[in-house]
């Protein structure tokens, strides 16, 4: 039998035990951040009396994001990833919220897709070494999200009101943002088990997007990196490339409810499968 309750910080071990079992690359401050900005929306599966998995559930404005879907490998096979994404679907209908957002596995597509989420595009996990460019020049970017123009930028292009998540991911991660006349541009990034996760990343025009990117690079030079790009955004994923980046696997990012307007062609990484 499953029963699902409210995820607790006491959870977090579990939860980081899913999170090695898969190989994923959050650790114990992506779990501690998903509880402060959404407390009520993470959710804990128990099967027969132990723990089983998780979900969670971030809400920006009329967005939401379904995220962190987990299974213990001794539970699969007996309905329990179902149960989680239905009971996080309900939670969000009862909020009202108008477009609910995952990006899914491949493991995970055909269960969302029975559950009514419908594909937009993929986006690609890259992964490589950061190696810094002779052209890179961070001395253009501050480390401030207070700004409300990139708070905007980030709103018209990812279609959400993420300042809460941005300025939450900033606190303890290099965040670099730059606001010039028709150039606006930030990037964030956060500490992984297995990479430093590049993004988000968000640029106005394709030069800025390159020079953000590369002024990234030189930040994390040397250090394992992970980025995921949305396949509209074609510079993006030829810089990546010329800058030695492979390709890693790939997710899809899907929706239900009404349909998102975002301009992925923008996003030149996205925050990882949490938050979009």
């Amino acid at each position: 039998m499953t029963s699902i309750r409210p995820m607790q910080t006491t959870d977090i071990p579990f939860g980081m035990h899913l999170v090695q079992q898969a190989g994923w690359n959050q650790l114990e401050t992506d779990w501690q951040r998903a509880l402060a900005l959404h407390p009520g929306g993470c959710f804990l599966a128990e099967h027969n009396g132990n723990p089983a998995g998780t979900v969670t559930t971030c809400v920006f404005g009329s967005v939401a994001w379904i995220a962190m879907m987990l299974v213990d490998t001794a539970a699969r096979g007996q309905g329990v990833g179902k149960s989680l994404m239905e009971h996080a679907m309900s939670h969000l209908d009862h909020l009202g919220v108008a477009t609910q957002r995952l990006d899914a596995t491949d493991l995970g597509k055909p269960l969302y897709e029975k559950l009514g989420f419908a594909a937009e595009y993929e986006v690609v996990r890259l992964k490589g070494i950061a190696k810094p460019t002779a052209e890179a020049d961070a001395t253009r970017w501050t480390h401030d999200t207070r700004d409300q123009p990139i708070l905007d930028l980030d709103s018209r292009v990812t279609g959400g009101q993420r300042g809460a998540f941005l300025h939450a991911l900033a606190e303890n991660n290099a965040f670099f943002h730059s606001i010039f006349d028709d150039e606006l541009a930030y990037a964030g990034s956060r500490k992984g088990r297995n990479a430093i996760q590049l993004g988000p990343a968000v640029a106005s025009t394709p030069e800025a997007g390159r020079q953000l990117c590369d002024a990234l690079l030189a930040h994390f030079s040397g250090m394992p990196v992970f980025m995921d790009i949305p396949v509209p955004n074609k510079p993006a994923l030829r810089w990546a490339k010329a800058h030695g980046l492979e390709e890693q696997r790939r997710f899809t990012r899907m929706y239900r409810g009404e349909k998102p307007v975002d301009h992925p062609e923008m996003i030149w990484a996205s925050s990882g499968p949490e938050k979009g």
